[in-house]
């Protein structure tokens, strides 16, 4: 029975580790160490039951129980936290248990499974520790790669997105939405906003990571899985440049390290969970336990929720404000949101209950713009504010690219996924390279050319300005990553 039970642990643990491997710069040790000991938690229970349940069945049933076990424990303590289809993850789980029965029934030796184990955790340990190890490497590579500019100006700027928030054009072409109230009160307060404009991507970190990043191509694993704040070419601009930088969200879906700002909202807590399913380790990632952990360890209880955040902001605009240095301020509003993860394009009847949702919530989205505006206008008025959406509601999930059906044809691709908005304050602030039609990619580089008194855009600066990264039919990482 102790074989038994130590293959099961031995193979449970390996895979506990195996998804850390390549992920030091998003785990910190301390994280890492909860997750083992949720791992171990669970393996104690299984253990125990297994003691149990022996008296009542065979060897054969016991050693089917042990694989099945094994396959469970592989697929939450790493499976899950692979960019792949359902039906992969659960084969991947299987093909371990089908190893551990093999194992079980071939009376492999116990030093054998002890030997393999143990090469294969401390390979992993590793290779997380040498990760960790060069991190400041990596942002000091980073830093020589990005495309920094100068910026010759002392005005604060805000670049401030909100969750698949679409164009003018988007809202009217899907939503029958003609007069939106966050439109006519910002064009009341002096924004341009433009009637067509896109998102350079379909997921919030991935739009992000393009427009912080001048539109760079995301060619490395990390770049293409976070934002790569490390050095990026905005961060670089400014900082280089006297500015100080903020960043103000509900949670750290971003995975900033909040050592490279001045200031960042909310503390840093148990964030390890965010971008993975919540039965994630079993229990670890689940709500409660997360917000335990993370009231235990950093006094924090939980995310904030947007009306915080805004809160949180608009004294953060006055703290900038009263400064003499000038500062860059970046904040993503999670609301409204996109179509669930379970939304199909053909679903005629939850399309339309959706579009309702989004009608009711323009309200909200006017008055979220009135609180962080109105605080803008009235501590900083000669800052430079660019809001936009990160990328579009996304009413064409499931429809695969560059096809039509009888609800959407092949254009309404990019206007539901990409349409997204572009608003500039003052209004005449930067009018030839920020245009209708469009992308945010180059957003910020066109804020920083004009802050010099560049705002005459070559005919390729144009060309390049209307660039998206089309990405076709979503793909499993596309649901993962515009889930958040």
């Amino acid at each position: 029975m102790k074989h038994k039970l130590f293959l099961l642990c031995a193979m449970s643990l390996a895979a506990a580790v195996w998804p850390f491997a390549e992920a030091a710069e998003e785990i910190k040790p301390v994280e890492l160490a909860i997750l083992v000991a949720a791992a171990a938690a669970v393996l104690a229970v299984q253990c125990a039951a297994l003691g149990v349940a022996r008296r009542f069945v065979t060897e054969t049933q016991l050693d089917i129980l042990i694989a099945l076990l094994v396959a469970a424990n592989a697929y939450h303590f790493a499976f899950l936290a692979i960019d792949a289809k359902t039906w992969l993850r659960l084969s991947l789980a299987a093909m371990m248990g089908a190893g551990a029965w093999l194992a079980l029934r071939n009376r492999v030796a116990a030093a054998r499974v002890a030997q393999f184990a143990l090469a294969f955790t401390l390979v992993l340990i590793g290779q997380y520790a040498y990760g960790a190890a060069h991190l400041a490497d990596a942002e000091r590579l980073a830093i020589a790669a990005s495309a920094s500019l100068p910026v010759k100006s002392q005005r604060n700027v805000y670049l401030i997105s909100t969750e698949s928030l679409h164009s003018p054009h988007a809202f009217r072409r899907f939503y029958g939405i003609e007069d939106a109230p966050h439109v006519a009160y910002l064009t009341g307060e002096g924004f341009r906003v433009l009637e067509r404009t896109y998102s350079p991507d379909i997921a919030t970190r991935h739009s992000y990571q393009r427009i912080l990043e001048f539109g760079k191509p995301l060619k490395d694993k990390r770049e293409q899985r976070q934002v790569f704040w490390s050095g990026n070419s905005s961060f670089s601009s400014f900082r280089n440049s006297g500015y100080k930088l903020q960043f103000i969200y509900i949670s750290n879906y971003m995975n900033l390290n909040p050592q490279l700002v001045d200031h960042a909202f909310p503390q840093v807590g148990f964030y390890v969970c965010d971008n993975l399913p919540d039965n994630f380790f079993y229990f670890a990632c689940k709500e409660g336990a997360r917000n335990a952990v993370s009231a235990v360890l950093y006094g924090v209880d939980g995310r904030v929720s947007v009306a915080e955040e805004i809160a949180h902001l608009k004294e953060r605009v006055k703290a900038a404000a009263d400064d003499a240095a000038p500062w860059l301020t970046i904040s993503h509003i999670a609301f409204p949101n996109h179509t669930p993860n379970n939304f199909l394009f053909s679903d005629t009847e939850q399309a339309e209950r959706f579009r309702d949702l989004v009608r009711g919530q323009m309200p909200q989205i006017a008055a979220n713009f009135r609180d962080i505006v109105g605080a803008i206008k009235a501590h900083d008025p000669d800052a430079i504010v660019i809001l936009f959406g990160d990328h579009g509601m996304q009413l064409t999930r499931g429809m695969p690219a560059a096809a039509a059906s009888q609800q959407f044809s092949a254009e309404d691709i990019i206007e539901d996924r990409y349409g997204a908005m572009l608003a500039v304050y003052p209004g005449d602030f930067c009018r030839k390279r920020i245009f209708d039609g469009s992308s945010t990619s180059f957003v910020v580089e066109s804020v920083i050319q004009c802050l010099n008194g560049d705002d005459e855009p070559t005919p390729a600066d144009i060309e390049k300005g209307r660039s998206i990264f089309f990405r076709g039919a979503m793909t499993t990482v596309d649901r993962a990553m515009a889930g958040k």
